[in-house]
């Protein structure tokens, strides 16, 4: 996987949970002077195709500045670690087509937290945040993140990167539409706890039931295919269902607070999305020099079941030039963390 590398500045990374260990002590020992950053995954992406069980890496020789660090403690206070960031900004110093790039350790509601520890930071600097949660098999146990040799436990690790060639552009792609375009305030919910036990001040599950047209004691069957979208000033974030919580709340991915606005989403024709996409990156950098993407595990068993998920890591690489992805829990974009979306950073 390294063998084409010579005195790589940063190396990313990603690689099933059970070889990263070992994965992420080997590749600091071979490269001590590179930065080395990787998460684990149940798919890795390339123009070459996706593939699973593998090491994908990729090695960055010129054309950046960066450098790197950890926030620990993600699920308590990872504010405390600031300082960190603040060190590596200085470092960089270039704040203009900079990116901070981020991987966080799933599953522990801390998505928002690191979010804002970073953009305390970097938001007033225009340094876009912009990563995902790390990935494993679908059994949601284990995932991983590591810096430079050690694997760093309910961490988010990070690296600010500037692109000395021009800018970095970044999208989002939503592959679901409104089901019946009707708007549910969250009127009871616990965000740290990512849970709405009503909308509209009626039991979020009678909520749910009734916009799928559905009986509430089906409702679980429809979380994986439908959805809730969080509307944001014009945008639309992905929140995916998790689980019941008692007989009338959800647990979700990502937080939603009372009074959030929500929409219930359903399936669109994905490969038109794509298509359409990949129109956008095309027109807004022609000829990219790399790109980096994050692949909502959900997506990416989705397109798996359909037999189509080879054919969309090839096809992307048609607009991405060369490019790596990883699949895993979550995408974090700017100041929102959300489910089942593809987001990719285009370098000039």
């Amino acid at each position: 996987a390294t063998a084409k590398f010579r005195r790589p500045k940063l190396i990313l990374f990603f690689s099933p949970v059970p070889e990263f260990e070992k994965y992420t002590e080997i590749m600091h020992q071979k490269f001590p002077d590179s930065i080395c950053m990787g998460a684990t995954s149940i798919a890795m992406f390339s123009h070459n195709g996706a593939e699973k069980n593998v090491l994908k890496a990729v090695g960055f020789e010129s054309g950046i500045k960066c450098s790197a660090g950890v926030l620990e403690d993600v699920d308590k206070y990872p504010i405390k670690y600031i300082g960190r960031v603040k060190k590596c900004l200085d470092e960089v110093r270039d704040t203009k087509n900079t990116i901070c790039l981020e991987f966080t350790t799933a599953l522990l509601c801390a998505e928002e937290s690191v979010l804002s520890a970073l953009n305390s930071v970097l938001l007033d600097k225009g340094i876009p945040v912009f990563g995902g949660t790390a990935g494993d098999t679908g059994t949601a146990t284990g995932t991983k993140v590591s810096l430079n040799g050690k694997v760093c436990e309910r961490s988010s690790v990070f690296a600010i990167i500037h692109n000395e060639g021009g800018a970095i552009k970044i999208f989002r792609e939503n592959i679901y539409k409104p089901v019946t375009g009707n708007v549910l305030t969250a009127t009871k919910a616990d965000g740290q706890k990512r849970t709405v036990y009503e909308y509209n001040h009626q039991s979020a599950a009678k909520v749910f039931a009734r916009e799928l047209g559905v009986s509430e004691g089906q409702i679980t069957n429809y979380f994986d295919t439908n959805p809730l979208g969080r509307v944001v000033g014009n945008e639309l974030y992905i929140t995916a269902n998790c689980a019941m919580a008692g007989s009338q709340g959800v647990t979700y991915h990502a937080r939603i607070y009372n009074n959030s606005k929500v929409m219930v989403l359903g399936p669109e024709n994905y490969k038109e999305t794509i298509a359409e996409t990949m129109r956008q990156i095309k027109q807004a950098v022609p000829r990219p020099s790399f790109s980096i993407m994050c692949h909502c595990l959900a997506r990416s068993i989705l397109f798996d079941g359909d037999g189509y998920l080879q054919e969309y890591a090839k096809t992307m690489g048609s607009v991405l030039g060369n490019y790596v992805g990883f699949s895993g829990y979550g995408e974090q974009y700017g100041e929102q963390h959300f489910n089942q979306t593809m987001t990719v950073a285009v370098f000039e």
